[in-house]
């Protein structure tokens, strides 16, 4: 007797129309709860360096209306621009400081000096004498400082501005006095690069009233800050933010004066970025925009 052989069931179609109920209450609610960020880059050109002085014979008409304030970070120098004209540039040397994971201590290089030692082989020393991972040393950078540098000429290499800091711990420099005048308490160091801090400039003793660049920040130091106190290279950071703050101070009536474009080429570590954007904010500037460096 021949046996049958019986054809396989067809598989029965899911029924999608729970689901597509689901996701047609589903995907209204999400776009409801989505935050949405505008994102803008905005591409500019500086003047050329002939051109980026304030004491030129026939300067710009400026926009009496506008304050126009842009931070633009070279390779080696801050400057700022607003109403036409420049601000003289300020000079630094990058500073690369580790925290070793040997012996959780800060250490500071020049990135020439940890580049050299990384050709030969070597990884950055520690205080302790042992050497960080050749290959995986640039994770152990805490921060990029920006040492301010005194210049002569624009052929002058400098000499690195020295400066009386506040510290709240490990010889850590944490804001930079300033005199009744709102000048720091600081002076060009000595030997080659000035990188000898100068005898002329001594810590402020207990009792001495001074400021940090912050409005309304005088005081009388008390004996455990003073004999806190440090000397430390100034940081042109913090000269950039006290200008900062001077000029948000004086155009405070113009209609753009929360405004600032921070102006950096594409190679610019975003550490110097942030760095600057929190100056800006600091100083009272809400509206911060990025633009490329062009030309």
């Amino acid at each position: 007797m021949a046996r049958q052989l019986k054809k396989p069931a067809k598989p029965e179609e899911p029924d999608l129309l729970p689901a597509m109920g689901l996701f047609t209450i589903l995907i209204p609610m999400l776009l409801s709860m989505t935050a949405f960020s505008k994102l803008a880059i905005v591409e500019i050109n500086m003047p050329e360096r002939s051109m980026m002085n304030m004491d030129n014979d026939t300067p710009p008409e400026p926009d009496q209306q506008a304050l126009n304030l842009s931070l633009a970070i070279t390779g080696d120098y801050l400057v700022i621009g607003a109403r036409g004209g420049f601000q003289p540039n300020v000079y630094f040397k990058e500073m690369w400081t580790f925290r070793c994971k040997s012996d959780a201590q800060l250490i500071t290089y020049a990135p020439e000096d940890v580049k050299s030692a990384v050709e030969s082989g070597h990884g950055p020393k520690c205080k302790d004498g042992s050497e960080m991972d050749k290959d995986k040393y640039l994770y152990e950078i805490e921060t990029i400082e920006l040492w301010a540098i005194n210049k002569e000429s624009e052929e002058d290499p400098g000499r690195v501005i020295w400066a009386v800091y506040s510290s709240q711990s490990e010889n850590v420099p944490d804001s930079a006095y300033v005199d009744g005048n709102n000048a720091f308490l600081a002076a060009p160091g000595e030997g080659p690069m000035g990188l000898t801090p100068p005898p002329m400039l001594k810590k402020p003793s207990a009792g001495a009233v001074l400021a940090t660049i912050d409005p309304n920040s005088a005081r009388t130091l008390k004996p455990d800050v003073a004999a806190k106190n440090i000397i430390y290279p100034l940081s042109a950071y913090d000269l950039i933010a006290k200008d900062l703050i001077q000029i948000h101070t004086q155009f405070i009536d113009l209609e753009d004066v929360d405004n600032i474009i921070i102006v950096a080429n594409d190679d610019t570590q975003f550490d110097k970025i942030i760095q600057l954007m929190d100056r800006a904010k600091e100083a009272g500037f809400s509206k911060i925009n990025l633009a490329k460096l062009g030309g």
